[in-house]
């Protein structure tokens, strides 16, 4: 009976070291522990993910705008012809913000109305995109200028 217990035990004990063993190899291909992961290549891959899947759903949605009509509201500018400088048109500075309106047009130049004031700018300093007409100064700058006008005079 001793022996039969002894050869019970030893049994047991060699599975027990036998499955320990096993469970402490990965086979391979198998997934990684958790936690043993490379962090970053986890985050990129989800930013990755999530990019494809905003992207995928932004496409399909019918209130999105389309990218194609975003293109063609901004295009690179181009110096103003004579014929693009209308009185009535909006005047934006470099950066698309809103300066000013064009109150009339005279041979030696453009006058603007800023709703403070009205400047006349020569038209050489206008350009023009797909969203109307620039003038070649960012508004900063532009009443920066019109402010050393006013303290001339």
């Amino acid at each position: 009976m001793t022996r039969s217990i002894a050869s019970i035990s030893v049994g047991i004990a060699l599975t027990i070291s036998g499955a320990s063993a096993a469970c402490g190899q990965a086979a391979p291909g198998a997934a990684p522990l958790p936690g043993t992961g490379d962090s970053t290549k986890i985050s990129s891959g989800n930013r990755e993910n999530n990019a494809e899947y905003n992207r995928l759903i932004g496409a399909a949605d019918p209130k999105a705008p389309a990218r194609d009509s975003q293109a063609t509201t901004k295009s690179t500018p181009v110096p103003a012809t004579a014929a693009d400088i209308k009185v009535g048109s909006a005047l934006r500075d470099v950066n698309g913000v809103h300066i000013g309106t064009v109150s009339q047009v005279d041979p030696d130049g453009v006058i603007i109305d800023t709703g403070t004031s009205k400047v006349k700018v020569p038209a050489s300093g206008f350009g023009k995109d797909g969203g109307g007409l620039l003038l070649n100064v960012t508004a900063a700058r532009f009443n920066e200028l019109i402010a050393k006008a006013h303290a001339g005079h």
